[in-house]
């Protein structure tokens, strides 16, 4: 960490273009909510007893898809109708149509190109071994998933894992997986996860408009 900024307790969010930044994070709400609502990409870190294991050796990165990596075309649907197979039908016919980015894809963009770089390295080295490792973990099931990929190689970005846990809450997966953190833009997604695992809620999207009206 090289560059710090101190503002005497104001709110830091209208410095992010100036320090090109991808992601605004904040433990504060009132920050992040501003941020969201001026156009930048911002979450809110949630409280949790974490503790950092030394030893490991990976970072490991976890992200939600609808409302995180992607816009919040798709999950309109199913919040407008309440039906999931209106929100599958929609998915269906726009299957080799990318999504539109969501407030992360830059984020995710840049991370991408780091691990890409990793990847050339270990190609020259074959001692070397990455450290980074990207998840998507999404309520998404089959037939929704083909789109999620589709956009996914549409992007060139490339993630070491997807699951689509289509109703199975994602928790039983992030316990297992352990990421350093987990990126998820609706909270009942992220309370039973946030006591253990860092976890950022990014107030974007339909969602969470009817959350806050």
């Amino acid at each position: 960490m090289t560059r710090a900024v101190f503002l005497q307790g104001t709110s830091p969010y209208k410095y992010i273009p100036a320090f090109d930044i991808e992601l605004f994070l904040s433990a504060n709400p009132k920050d992040v909510k501003q941020a969201v609502l001026a156009g930048y990409p911002a979450g809110q870190i949630l409280n949790g007893e974490i503790v950092d294991d030394l030893s490991d050796p990976e970072l490991r990165i976890a992200f939600d898809f609808d409302g995180v990596i992607a816009d919040d075309e798709a999950e309109e649907i199913y919040q407008n109708t309440g039906q999931l197979n209106e929100f599958h039908n929609h998915e269906e016919e726009k299957v080799d149509i990318p999504h539109n980015p969501g407030p992360l894809k830059d984020f995710l963009q840049r991370i991408s190109d780091i691990q890409k770089l990793e990847l050339e390295k270990a190609e020259q080295d074959a001692t070397y071994k990455p450290v980074l490792k990207i998840s998507i973990v999404t309520a998404r099931n089959a037939p929704s998933h083909k789109r999620v990929i589709n956009t996914m190689r549409a992007w060139d970005i490339m993630v070491n894992e997807a699951f689509f846990m289509g109703g199975v809450e994602k928790s039983r997966v992030l316990e297992v997986m352990r990421p350093h953190m987990f990126f998820d833009d609706q909270r009942l997604h992220l309370e039973a996860s946030s006591s253990v695992l860092p976890s950022v809620h990014v107030p974007f999207g339909v969602a969470n408009k009817k959350i806050a009206s």
